[in-house]
C-alpha cells in the first residue's frame, strides 16, 4: 500500500477514535475507542509515517470533535525574492504565519503573525492560495493553509521568541525549509500565482 494512502487512512482512524472518546457515553465503547487510538499511534510510530513530535500530540485526548486546523501565511515578495523567517527552535525556514486565532479574521491573523515573526507592518493585497496539506505534506493533523500576498508598509525586524533571522530568497536559492509549514512545491505554486494573478483553492 502507498505510504501516503496509509497515512490518510490512519489519520481518519485517529479522528474516529477522538470523536468516539469525545461523544461516547458507554464505558465499554470508550475503552474500545481508547484502544483504537493506541493501536493507531503504534502503527504510525512503527511505520515512521509522521514526525516524532506529532506522536506525542497524538497520544493526548483531543477533547473535541476532530476537524482540520487553519493556518495562515504571509507571502511577501521583493525583487522576485520571497520573505522567509527562521524558526528559533528547529532552525528551519518558513513563510511568516501560524494558527488562525479564534475571534480574529484571517486577514488580521496573517498581519499579526507577520508583525510578530518578521517585524513587518503590511497590507493585504489578495488571497493567493488555500492549500490542503494532505495533498502536499501529509501529517497527522490536516491543515487548510491560507496564503495571502502582503505588501510591505514598514519593516523593523527584532529577534523574538519564535524567529531569530529573516531573509529574502529566490526559488533557486531556498534555505532548509520547515516542510510541516510550507514545502518547496507550495512556495513555487505561490510564486507562480503571484506572477499570474490567479488563485488556487485545493
Amino acid at each position: 500500500m502507498d505510504k501516503r494512502k496509509m497515512l490518510y487512512d490512519l489519520q481518519r482512524l485517529n479522528a474516529i477514535a477522538d470523536a468516539g472518546l469525545h461523544y461516547g457515553k458507554d464505558v465499554f465503547d470508550l475503552e474500545r475507542y481508547g484502544e483504537l487510538k493506541e493501536v493507531t499511534s503504534d502503527l504510525l510510530e512503527n511505520l515512521e509515517l509522521i514526525d516524532s513530535s506529532e506522536l506525542d500530540e497524538l497520544k493526548k485526548p483531543l477533547g473535541k470533535y476532530p476537524t482540520p486546523s487553519v493556518d495562515v501565511r504571509a507571502f511577501v515578495v521583493k525583487d522576485d525574492k520571497i520573505l522567509l523567517v527562521k524558526d528559533m527552535r528547529g532552525g528551519e525556514w518558513a513563510l511568516p504565519g501560524g494558527y488562525a486565532e479564534v475571534g480574529t479574521s484571517l486577514e488580521k491573523n496573517v498581519l499579526k503573525e507577520l508583525s510578530e515573526e518578521a517585524g513587518m507592518s503590511g497590507s493585504i493585497n489578495r488571497l493567493l492560495a488555500i492549500f490542503d496539506t494532505n495533498k502536499y505534506n501529509p501529517q497527522l493533523t490536516q491543515y487548510y493553509k491560507a496564503i495571502f500576498l502582503v505588501d510591505e508598509l514598514s519593516f523593523d525586524f527584532k529577534e523574538n521568541s519564535e524567529t531569530d533571522e529573516f531573509g529574502y530568497f529566490s526559488m533557486e536559492e531556498l534555505p532548509k525549509l520547515s516542510n510541516l509549514r510550507n514545502t518547496k512545491e507550495q512556495l513555487k505554486i505561490c510564486f507562480d500565482l503571484y506572477k499570474s494573478g490567479d488563485i488556487l483553492i485545493d
